[in-house]
Protein backbone atom coordinates (compact mmCIF):
# COMPACT_ATOMS: atom_id res chain seq x y z
CA UNK A 1 0.00 0.00 0.00
CA UNK A 2 1.42 3.35 -0.95
CA UNK A 3 1.41 6.32 1.40
CA UNK A 4 -1.47 8.09 -0.34
CA UNK A 5 -3.66 4.99 -0.13
CA UNK A 6 -2.74 4.49 3.54
CA UNK A 7 -3.72 8.08 4.32
CA UNK A 8 -7.00 7.78 2.40
CA UNK A 9 -7.91 4.61 4.28
CA UNK A 10 -7.04 6.25 7.61
CA UNK A 11 -9.18 9.27 6.71
CA UNK A 12 -12.06 7.04 5.65
CA UNK A 13 -11.81 5.12 8.95
CA UNK A 14 -12.12 8.44 10.76
CA UNK A 15 -15.35 9.18 8.89
CA UNK A 16 -14.04 11.45 6.13
CA UNK A 17 -16.41 10.58 3.26
CA UNK A 18 -14.32 12.55 0.76
CA UNK A 19 -11.55 9.94 1.08
CA UNK A 20 -13.73 7.37 -0.68
CA UNK A 21 -13.81 9.14 -4.07
CA UNK A 22 -10.04 8.79 -4.78
CA UNK A 23 -10.18 5.11 -3.79
CA UNK A 24 -13.15 4.56 -6.09
CA UNK A 25 -11.32 6.33 -8.92
CA UNK A 26 -8.21 4.20 -8.36
CA UNK A 27 -10.01 0.82 -8.23
CA UNK A 28 -13.24 1.20 -10.20
CA UNK A 29 -11.87 -0.40 -13.39
CA UNK A 30 -10.58 -3.43 -11.52
CA UNK A 31 -13.84 -3.85 -9.61
CA UNK A 32 -15.97 -3.42 -12.73
CA UNK A 33 -13.83 -5.80 -14.81
CA UNK A 34 -14.05 -8.50 -12.16
CA UNK A 35 -17.78 -7.94 -11.62
CA UNK A 36 -18.63 -8.14 -15.32
CA UNK A 37 -16.62 -11.34 -15.70
CA UNK A 38 -18.52 -13.00 -12.86
CA UNK A 39 -22.01 -11.64 -13.54
CA UNK A 40 -21.68 -11.81 -17.36
CA UNK A 41 -23.74 -8.64 -17.65
CA UNK A 42 -22.68 -4.99 -17.81
CA UNK A 43 -25.72 -3.60 -15.98
CA UNK A 44 -25.30 -6.15 -13.19
CA UNK A 45 -21.60 -5.31 -12.97
CA UNK A 46 -22.52 -1.65 -12.47
CA UNK A 47 -24.78 -2.67 -9.57
CA UNK A 48 -22.08 -4.89 -8.08
CA UNK A 49 -19.52 -2.10 -8.37
CA UNK A 50 -21.82 0.31 -6.57
CA UNK A 51 -22.59 -2.21 -3.82
CA UNK A 52 -18.90 -3.02 -3.46
CA UNK A 53 -17.90 0.57 -2.78
CA UNK A 54 -20.86 1.07 -0.43
CA UNK A 55 -19.66 -1.98 1.47
CA UNK A 56 -16.10 -0.61 1.51
CA UNK A 57 -17.40 2.62 3.03
CA UNK A 58 -19.54 0.84 5.62
CA UNK A 59 -16.95 -1.83 6.48
CA UNK A 60 -13.66 0.07 6.32
CA UNK A 61 -13.36 -0.24 10.10
CA UNK A 62 -13.02 -4.04 9.65
CA UNK A 63 -10.06 -3.69 7.27
CA UNK A 64 -6.85 -4.92 8.87
CA UNK A 65 -4.26 -2.34 7.93
CA UNK A 66 -1.48 -4.91 7.89
CA UNK A 67 -3.24 -6.63 4.96
CA UNK A 68 -3.31 -5.51 1.33
CA UNK A 69 -6.26 -3.23 0.58
CA UNK A 70 -6.48 -4.59 -2.97
CA UNK A 71 -6.92 -8.18 -1.72
CA UNK A 72 -9.61 -7.02 0.71
CA UNK A 73 -11.34 -5.19 -2.15
CA UNK A 74 -11.11 -8.29 -4.37
CA UNK A 75 -12.81 -10.32 -1.63
CA UNK A 76 -15.64 -7.83 -1.30
CA UNK A 77 -16.09 -7.62 -5.07
CA UNK A 78 -16.12 -11.38 -5.55
CA UNK A 79 -18.57 -11.88 -2.68
CA UNK A 80 -20.89 -9.14 -3.94
CA UNK A 81 -20.77 -10.52 -7.50
CA UNK A 82 -21.35 -14.12 -6.39
CA UNK A 83 -24.24 -13.06 -4.16
CA UNK A 84 -25.71 -11.04 -7.01
CA UNK A 85 -25.53 -14.03 -9.38
CA UNK A 86 -27.06 -16.35 -6.78
CA UNK A 87 -29.94 -13.92 -6.16
CA UNK A 88 -30.48 -13.56 -9.91
CA UNK A 89 -30.49 -17.32 -10.40
CA UNK A 90 -32.97 -17.76 -7.58
CA UNK A 91 -35.26 -15.29 -9.34
CA UNK A 92 -34.56 -17.16 -12.61
CA UNK A 93 -33.71 -13.97 -14.47
CA UNK A 94 -30.52 -15.43 -15.85
CA UNK A 95 -30.03 -14.79 -19.57
CA UNK A 96 -27.75 -17.11 -21.47
CA UNK A 97 -27.28 -14.82 -24.45
CA UNK A 98 -25.34 -12.23 -22.49
CA UNK A 99 -21.88 -11.72 -23.88
CA UNK A 100 -19.02 -10.32 -21.92
CA UNK A 101 -16.69 -7.78 -23.43
CA UNK A 102 -13.84 -7.27 -21.05
CA UNK A 103 -11.37 -4.45 -21.23
CA UNK A 104 -8.94 -6.84 -22.94
CA UNK A 105 -11.50 -7.87 -25.55
CA UNK A 106 -12.40 -4.23 -26.23
CA UNK A 107 -8.72 -3.46 -26.77
CA UNK A 108 -8.31 -6.45 -29.10
CA UNK A 109 -11.41 -5.41 -31.05
CA UNK A 110 -10.12 -1.84 -31.30
CA UNK A 111 -6.72 -2.98 -32.61
CA UNK A 112 -8.39 -5.25 -35.18
CA UNK A 113 -10.50 -2.33 -36.39
CA UNK A 114 -7.43 -0.11 -36.58
CA UNK A 115 -5.71 -2.71 -38.68
CA UNK A 116 -8.75 -2.52 -40.97
CA UNK A 117 -8.41 -6.22 -41.72
CA UNK A 118 -11.87 -7.79 -41.79
CA UNK A 119 -10.44 -11.32 -41.79
CA UNK A 120 -8.32 -10.70 -38.67
CA UNK A 121 -11.21 -8.95 -36.99
CA UNK A 122 -13.55 -11.85 -37.74
CA UNK A 123 -11.05 -14.41 -36.44
CA UNK A 124 -10.51 -12.51 -33.19
CA UNK A 125 -14.24 -12.04 -32.73
CA UNK A 126 -14.87 -15.74 -33.34
CA UNK A 127 -12.08 -16.74 -30.97
CA UNK A 128 -13.39 -14.38 -28.27
CA UNK A 129 -16.84 -15.86 -28.69
CA UNK A 130 -15.59 -19.46 -28.32
CA UNK A 131 -13.51 -18.69 -25.24
CA UNK A 132 -16.20 -16.52 -23.63
CA UNK A 133 -18.86 -19.17 -24.17
CA UNK A 134 -16.58 -21.87 -22.76
CA UNK A 135 -15.70 -19.84 -19.65
CA UNK A 136 -19.33 -18.81 -19.16
CA UNK A 137 -20.43 -22.45 -19.30
CA UNK A 138 -18.35 -23.28 -16.22
CA UNK A 139 -20.04 -23.49 -12.84
CA UNK A 140 -19.90 -20.28 -10.83
CA UNK A 141 -17.21 -21.57 -8.45
CA UNK A 142 -15.00 -22.77 -11.32
CA UNK A 143 -15.58 -19.66 -13.45
CA UNK A 144 -14.66 -17.42 -10.51
CA UNK A 145 -11.33 -19.20 -9.97
CA UNK A 146 -10.49 -19.04 -13.69
CA UNK A 147 -11.30 -15.32 -13.82
CA UNK A 148 -9.22 -14.53 -10.74
CA UNK A 149 -6.24 -16.63 -11.86
CA UNK A 150 -6.18 -16.35 -15.65
CA UNK A 151 -7.66 -12.89 -16.22
CA UNK A 152 -6.72 -11.07 -13.01
CA UNK A 153 -3.36 -12.82 -12.55
CA UNK A 154 -3.82 -13.62 -8.87
CA UNK A 155 -1.85 -16.36 -7.12
CA UNK A 156 -3.42 -19.44 -5.56
CA UNK A 157 -2.80 -17.96 -2.11
CA UNK A 158 -4.49 -14.68 -3.00
CA UNK A 159 -7.49 -16.47 -4.47
CA UNK A 160 -7.75 -18.73 -1.41
CA UNK A 161 -7.77 -15.64 0.79
CA UNK A 162 -10.42 -13.92 -1.34
CA UNK A 163 -12.69 -16.98 -1.54
CA UNK A 164 -12.01 -18.01 2.05
CA UNK A 165 -10.96 -21.55 1.12
CA UNK A 166 -7.73 -23.53 1.04
CA UNK A 167 -5.09 -23.26 -1.68
CA UNK A 168 -5.73 -26.93 -2.40
CA UNK A 169 -9.36 -26.14 -3.15
CA UNK A 170 -8.28 -23.35 -5.49
CA UNK A 171 -5.86 -25.67 -7.29
CA UNK A 172 -8.51 -28.38 -7.55
CA UNK A 173 -11.14 -26.00 -8.95
CA UNK A 174 -8.64 -24.56 -11.40
CA UNK A 175 -7.59 -28.04 -12.51
CA UNK A 176 -11.21 -29.12 -13.11
CA UNK A 177 -12.04 -25.86 -14.88
CA UNK A 178 -9.04 -26.16 -17.20
CA UNK A 179 -9.91 -29.78 -17.93
CA UNK A 180 -13.45 -28.80 -18.89
CA UNK A 181 -12.20 -25.85 -20.97
CA UNK A 182 -9.80 -28.15 -22.84
CA UNK A 183 -12.71 -30.47 -23.64
CA UNK A 184 -15.00 -27.61 -24.69
CA UNK A 185 -12.37 -25.91 -26.85
CA UNK A 186 -10.86 -29.10 -28.35
CA UNK A 187 -12.96 -28.96 -31.55
CA UNK A 188 -11.70 -25.43 -32.19
CA UNK A 189 -8.10 -26.37 -31.43
CA UNK A 190 -8.36 -29.39 -33.74
CA UNK A 191 -9.86 -27.20 -36.47
CA UNK A 192 -6.97 -24.74 -36.11
CA UNK A 193 -9.22 -21.88 -34.97
CA UNK A 194 -7.41 -21.61 -31.63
Amino acid sequence: MDRTETLLIADLCEGDETALAPLVERYKRMVYRLAVQITKNHADADDVMQETFIKVYRSIHTFRRDAAFETWLYRITVNEALNFVKRRERRRECTLETTVETEYEATARHHAQLANDPHTQAEKSELRQYVTEAVNSLSLKHRTVVILHEFEGLTHAEIASILNCSEGTVRSRLHHARKKLRTLLKPYVDAGVI
